[in-house]
């Protein structure tokens, strides 16, 4: 099995849209075409729009919903694997000036423990290049012709998005 195989075994179906083709923020009236050229990748999307009857106290019903920040997450977290190497996108979208390292942090411990879970159960050792990604409304390139350009990281493995399209292939480097 791959990678992302075993980590959509451990993972609840209900949080994985299959054919995802946008990246999207409803309140913020958001919207960006997902590019995937055929890359295969697995999608965690948080919403709040949780089915009561299945998740009665939320997403984490283990913590205290009262405390600042703790439940928390990014919008998307997408997972690929390029050449054996398995990538980890944290994606927030954003319409403001509001921070995103909260939400990108988060993301980033609920994929350690997924991983952590996946290296247990499967007897692996997953290591994944993970790669944070802020997308700002502001930031969205108009649509008129655009060339793709080339993604790049700060030394956090941060990248605020500047285009119109999401070319998935661009991020895994």
């Amino acid at each position: 099995m791959s990678k992302i195989d075993n980590i959509s075994n451990v993972l609840d179906p209900f949080f994985k849209p299959e054919g995802l083709t946008k990246l999207e923020e409803g309140q913020a009236g958001m919207k960006v075409e997902l590019i995937s050229d055929g890359q295969k990748f697995l999608t965690l999307r948080f919403d709040g729009n949780l089915p009561r009857k299945d998740f009665p106290k939320g997403m984490f019903p283990f913590f205290n919903r009262g405390e600042p920040k703790v439940t928390k997450l990014c919008d998307y977290i997408l997972f690929t694997e390029k050449d054996r190497i398995l990538f980890v996108l944290l994606i927030e979208l954003k319409k403001g000036h509001d921070n995103v390292t909260d939400q990108l942090q988060a993301g980033k411990c609920f994929v350690d423990y997924v991983i952590s879970t996946v290296n247990r159960v499967f007897e692996t050792h997953i290591e994944p290049e993970i790669r944070y990604i802020s997308i700002r409304k502001r930031h969205i390139k108009p649509k008129p012709k655009q060339k793709q350009k080339d993604v790049e990281y700060d030394q956090n493995n941060f990248h605020t998005f500047g285009s119109n399209k999401f070319w998935l292939k661009s991020y895994l480097k």
